[in-house]
């Protein structure tokens, strides 16, 4: 059993009102026996959700009054949908329609740039960015546990985002239905044995349904009836949605840990909650007085960073603080051997996408740094040797010729570069699409002329037959009348 090397820290414990899986205040229960519960109730009554953060992942622990899993789902549990909608401030592509089958919107002050939803079917866990509507499964878990009745989401931050404290969410829970639209089971006006009674009907002019299928909202204190009320069936009007804040955190330091060393720097990596500096020192193990000691200043919420000057081949304590905090102990040791060897460089590749942007790959033979260059300009640099596997996606470029080079050097500054010229041409391949498009047009065109002409000749054909078969009748009727005259 590999040990859980993950240290979350927490950042939100969030109580939600007791007894209110009732939606727009008078949901109830479909009929069937799958929903029977010990308490009569509690499979959509999200009791306590609890955010926590790691320095990879966001953690989401939902709960519940009730769970069963009597459908032996995979995920561990049965009757929850669960989504979190993730408002990461102010952007031009936050979306407020929620995904299919929820049937509300997220207020456009709450507009959401990722969607997460998850119930006990595998299949039906994804995560959709709105900026690029891209749905995928890749780095999001989702279990759960009839023995503790929680749901837990656990999300890696490229899907979610770095900013895991800062987000306001919107989390709602509805009933899993593994036929319905969107994995939603229907909320009407009246209950039957698989859809929940308490909501309305659809429209009569268009036969959409406005009602929400939302039984449970997470929020601090009091709102969600009245939001879910909020819709209107005559008007096409659906409810609206807010969600919850994330509160003011102190600070911390978490995931702090050794990367790689020389014979005379060692390098580290840690999480903070919030924007800080402070110090690293490292205290030789053979003689405590020796203390080195460097600053380092960090934006955002992950740092990187290299205490240089330690001698070689000896054993270090090495702790990193911030304002008031320090961490706890790692226990490192330098190199005796001095690397004057530099990285391989290998496997340089340009993928070109359709807008212009064009992705940068390549794989060094130890961790190394990143330098960038299009036409001799840097256009990126990242200067820790933490990855052999790299890769950048530029913004799009113009149609030219480009010439790229790459720079990568060890943690002991020795460096090696590979160059490789490109093409860009989707002006190009744009113009000769469209006279391929226009040919085809023409085309189609002269094929359409010439399929009406045909017709045409056809159908005077048709009539002329017909006329002729006519005449020919009526003369042979006028002679039979001729020869049966007794009058003649």
């Amino acid at each position: 059993i590999l040990p859980d090397l993950e240290e979350w820290v927490t950042l939100l414990e969030l109580e939600d009102a007791v007894g209110d899986e009732t939606g727009d205040g008078d949901y109830v229960y479909p009929l069937a026996s799958d929903f029977a519960t010990p308490n009569d109730g509690g499979l959509w009554d999200a009791t306590k959700l609890t955010v926590r953060q790691s320095a990879w992942n966001a953690q989401f622990i939902l709960e519940m009054g009730e769970m069963t899993d009597i459908w032996g789902l995979s995920n561990g549990f049965s009757h929850q949908i669960v989504q979190i909608y993730v408002d990461q401030g102010e952007t031009n592509y936050g979306k407020t329609e929620m995904l299919v089958g929820a049937n509300a919107e997220i207020h456009p002050d709450w507009a959401w740039e990722v969607a997460i939803s998850g119930t006990g079917e595998p299949g039906a866990v994804m995560g959709v960015q709105a900026d690029t509507g891209s749905t995928s499964s890749r780095g999001i878990e989702v279990k759960g546990d009839v023995n503790t009745n929680t749901i837990t989401f656990t999300i890696s931050k490229g899907v979610i985002g770095d900013d895991i404290q800062n987000y306001r969410y919107v989390v709602v829970i509805g009933s899993q239905d593994g036929f319905g639209t969107g994995k939603w089971r229907d909320v009407d006006s009246t209950p039957s044995t698989w859809t929940l009674g308490g909501g309305s009907d659809p429209a009569a002019d268009d036969g959409i349904d406005y009602d929400p299928n939302i039984i449970d909202l997470i929020l601090e204190g009091d709102g969600q009836q009245e939001m879910l009320s909020s819709y209107d069936v005559d008007g096409h009007i659906y409810a609206k949605l807010t969600g919850f804040e994330m509160p003011e955190l102190a600070q911390q330091i978490y995931g702090f840990k050794f990367v790689s060393s020389t014979d005379n720097s060692a390098l580290f990596e840690w999480s903070t909650t919030r924007n800080g500096s402070g110090t690293i020192d490292c205290t030789e193990i053979n003689n405590t007085a020796n203390v080195i000691s460097q600053s380092w200043d960090g934006i955002g919420l992950t740092h990187t960073s290299t205490i240089t000057n330690l001698s070689s081949g000896t054993e270090y304590d090495c702790q990193v603080s911030v304002e008031d905090l320090i961490s706890e102990n790692i226990r490192i040791s330098t190199s005796e051997i001095v690397d004057e060897t530099a990285p391989d460089l290998l496997n340089l590749e340009v993928e070109i996408f359709e807008d212009g942007r064009v992705r940068i790959s390549w794989y060094t033979s130890e961790k190394s740094t990143e330098l960038i260059k299009l036409n001799d300009e840097i256009i990126f640099e990242y200067n820790f040797a933490t990855k052999k596997n790299h890769e950048y996606i530029t913004e799009p470029l113009s149609d030219g010729d480009w010439i790229l080079e790459v720079i990568s050097a060890d943690a002991s500054e020795n460096s090696n570069s590979s160059k490789l010229e490109f093409v860009i041409s989707l002006g190009v391949i744009e113009e000769s699409q469209q006279n391929e498009n226009n040919a085809n047009d023409t085309s189609t065109n002269l094929e359409n002329e010439s399929s009406n002409y045909s017709s045409t000749i056809i159908q005077i054909g048709l009539l002329l037959v017909v006329l002729l078969i006519v005449v020919a009748f009526i003369r042979i009727r006028k002679n039979e009348s001729d020869d049966d005259d007794v009058w003649s």
